[in-house]
């Protein structure tokens, strides 16, 4: 109950300001809106590589409590309660409740590499299934060998079900297998090689079977290969981007706040906190290397052993995958290295049994404090010092606009693709906006209707839009018959008629 209320309480400020949602999560509310209408697809809007899971776990919330970013944003945070269960129920089978629920803290007080998929969805779904796997493998350690068969074959189709509803969960394959394959012999002694080979069968077969709707998916029209391409070109700049930023950041000793909307600055954080926050990284260094170690450590019981080094490994697994991604760009990259903190848990876990709870709570805590407050700051605008805001101010500019535009029976416009989708979803579809850029089109249906109506709007975000407003004043002012400019608190708004 403790890791229930304080997974959904840690995220208070997200949840009360949900209607400052980004565009790429409105995409998932928006689809979800119409698959309840009935206008279901396979993959996601606008992408051929990531599946439609999220939309339709949103759509079941929708269908339950209604359509709005609130809820979107419950769908989201709900899976990510629900991996975080899956971490804890693994670790209870090892430990006490309480040191189980001290291991699992960092899924609880996660910094913003984490928050940008529990609370912002798609790919939530997919990190969900990869928990859910390890938890069926361990499963798998107990009961008669028909149910280590199940548990087995279950464990391996769900790894591969999370790969084919968004490939980021690859990074996490080669610790699944690692712990799939230590869990088929499940002790230190020699067991029979056809009871091993069975066991294997079994996860093998799992695996075939969930690798099935990838390929299925991939072979239909539309499909793409994604970002699952590597590259050794940018290796240089991604170390760099990964010594001086992203790592920091998601590891805690680095804190980035949200000034305003998107544009994110380091904080100026206390001596203090930022002492804190480097002894929390290099004891979790340490700790990760232990768990590394770990399975020459026989003081330790090999099913924890087996554990900690599958977690473990996902720590160079995702940092060897961040230098050669082809998908590594800049400082928001950090959210790349989110599997840092969801097996860190794992990886900690030889830790705890060999120092014990008391010892390993001092050592851990420093980690847990530096994540905690890193995560709470990186809230920017939805919090002020300890407390949540209700509601950011910028949400009065966006139904002052609805309003304005309302009244002059617009009911389609367009705006930078960061505002777009976000305030479709918010006005709830009685305004429709497209992208500026028609190349980042999420639904075409969308464009259709844009260009056919005679009147539209033209909004201008500043804390979203990336483009120039005067450059876009007068291209407006070049291509139509007529321009009419309006504000609304920050937005700055252009009425058209074509």
């Amino acid at each position: 109950m403790l890791l229930l209320a304080g997974s959904y309480a840690f995220r208070l400020p997200a949840l009360l300001n949900a209607r400052s949602t980004n565009s790429d999560a409105a995409v998932v509310g928006l689809q979800a809106m119409h698959i309840l209408r009935g206008e279901a697809a396979p993959f996601l809007w606008g992408s051929g590589y990531q599946t439609a899971t999220d939309s339709f776990v949103a759509a079941a919330f929708f269908a339950l409590f209604g359509a709005s970013p609130l809820v979107l944003m419950l769908s989201a945070l709900t899976l990510h309660v629900l991996g975080t269960w899956f971490v804890f129920a693994t670790l209870r089978r090892r430990f006490t409740s309480w040191t189980a629920l001290l291991l699992t803290l960092p899924l609880v007080v996660s910094p913003s590499s984490v928050h940008s998929y529990a609370l912002y969805p798609p790919r939530q779904a997919s990190l969900t299934l990869a928990l859910a796997a390890f938890w069926a493998i361990d499963s798998a350690s107990e009961g008669s060998e028909r149910a280590r068969w199940t548990w087995l074959a279950s464990g391996g189709a769900l790894a591969l079900l999370a790969v084919g509803a968004d490939p980021y969960p690859l990074v996490l394959l080669p610790a699944i297998g690692v712990f799939g394959l230590t869990t088929i012999a499940r002790d230190s002694r020699i067991e029979r090689f056809g009871t091993i080979a069975k066991r294997f069968q079994a996860f093998a077969l799992g695996a075939g079977l969930g690798l099935l709707p990838f390929i299925q998916l991939h072979r239909l029209a539309g499909a793409k290969k994604g970002p699952m391409g590597l590259t050794t070109n940018m290796v240089s700049h991604h170390v760099r981007l990964l010594v001086d930023e992203c790592l920091p950041w998601a590891l805690s000793y680095k804190v980035y706040y949200a000034h305003h909307v998107m544009d994110y600055l380091p904080w100026d954080a206390p001596l203090a906190f930022r002492l804190v926050g480097i002894v929390g990284a290099v004891l979790l260094g340490a700790i990760v290397c232990f768990g590394l170690v770990s399975p020459f450590v026989r003081a330790i019981p090999w099913n924890i052993r087996r554990l900690g080094f599958a977690g473990a490994l996902a720590f160079p697994t995702a940092i060897g995958g961040f230098l050669v991604s082809v998908m590594v760009m800049d400082h928001f990259s950090m959210r790349y290295l989110a599997v840092l903190t969801l097996m860190a848990p794992f990886a900690a876990a030889p830790a705890a049994r060999f120092l014990g709870t008391r010892r390993f709570a001092l050592v851990f805590a420093p980690h847990l404090v530096a994540s905690a407050v890193a995560g709470w700051v990186g809230y920017g605008p939805f919090v002020r010092g300890a407390l949540p805001v209700i509601e950011a101010p910028e949400l009065r500019d966006d139904y002052q606009a609805f309003d304005l535009l309302r009244a002059r029976g617009i009911t389609y416009a367009e705006a930078d693709y960061w505002t777009a989708y976000r305030l479709t979803l918010l006005a709830d579809e009685k305004l429709v906006v497209v992208p500026t850029n028609a190349v980042e089109d999420r639904y075409p249906p969308y464009r259709r209707a844009f260009e056919s109506a005679p009147v539209f709007a033209y909004v201008h975000d500043p804390g979203r839009s990336r483009e120039n407003l005067e450059g876009a004043e007068k291209m407006l002012a070049q291509t139509n018959a007529q321009v009419e400019k309006l504000h609304a608190g920050a937005l700055t708004i252009f009425v058209v008629t074509r």
